[in-house]
């Protein structure tokens, strides 16, 4: 198997024993590849240690759990291992900024952290990097998208968030995302469907078929651009920019090009 291949397999293992408490020295195992091969494999392709990404779906899937089942903190917090609801609220307060009950009451949206998709490298005629960036899977979502055929999608770019995890540290870059999704999703009609789908990348799947209409809702979130957020002792702001693009109304969508033309849509303009 070529690396890629090792990591798709690490990604899928991952997601298939999640609730059993899955550890990076069985993903290096079940690969038949060394741990600290893997370790900087994993953190060079993906930008994220391997440990640090188990902890984020977790606590990403027990989010959805919280929004789609009446079963208790408690109950979640064990099914996705952790041994008590006190190290379960520690955890999820650090990724989302507000605990699991107060998540529970006001918000729709649970997919902070994605399963990792594919990553995209490109390279100088030297060979020299000069540009990595990850996308999360979002294919299951694909057949709602189709279902919005002619309506507006608005696409969101986050601002410095590289600066802000080199700065602050990769916990406030969690706390810096959390409050873009916040800002997205409180600002948001219920029937729109709000996914991040890289990094600093987000897009809203809303049911306007007019793009002034979009245009005007995205306003309205970026009205709040500048705001200070707190990550421990540090303060920070956070500011997103915007674009819309219309899903063809007709013809075969092609899942890779439609989500391109959302990330390109996302960086017209300096609003």
């Amino acid at each position: 198997m070529n690396k890629f291949e090792i990591l798709s397999q690490v990604l899928d293992y991952i997601e298939e024993n999640l609730c059993r408490g899955v550890t990076p020295e069985e993903c290096a195992e079940k690969c038949c590849y060394s741990l600290s091969n893997m370790q900087k494999m994993f953190r060079c392709v993906f930008h994220i240690g391997i440990s640090d990404y188990i902890s984020r779906r977790r606590i990403t899937m027990a989010a959805r759990e919280l929004i789609d089942t009446d079963e208790t903190v408690l109950d979640i917090a064990v099914k996705y291992g952790y041994n008590s609801h006190e190290v379960f609220t520690r955890a999820f307060t650090r990724l989302w900024g507000v605990t699991p009950a107060a998540f529970r009451k006001s918000s729709s949206f649970s997919e902070i952290y994605p399963k990792l998709g594919r990553s995209e490298r490109l390279f100088d005629g030297k060979g020299n990097e000069i540009m990595s960036s990850v996308r999360f899977d979002v294919s299951h979502l694909y057949d709602f998208i189709t279902e919005r055929r002619g309506k507006y999608v608005i696409c969101f770019d986050m601002y410095h968030l590289m600066y802000i995890n080199d700065t602050y540290g990769m916990a406030a870059g969690d706390v810096a995302i959390s409050e873009c999704l916040r800002r997205i999703d409180s600002n948001s009609d219920d029937d729109s469907l709000l996914i991040r789908i890289g990094g600093d990348e987000f897009i809203l799947i809303t049911d306007c078929s007019e793009k002034a209409e979009a245009e005007k809702q995205a306003e309205r979130i970026l009205a709040l651009n500048g705001g200070v957020v707190r990550s421990g002792s540090n303060e920070f702001e956070v500011s997103m920019r915007a674009g819309c693009e219309k899903i063809p109304e007709s013809g075969n969508i092609r899942y890779n090009e439609l989500f391109d033309s959302f990330i390109i849509a996302g960086r017209p303009s300096e609003k």
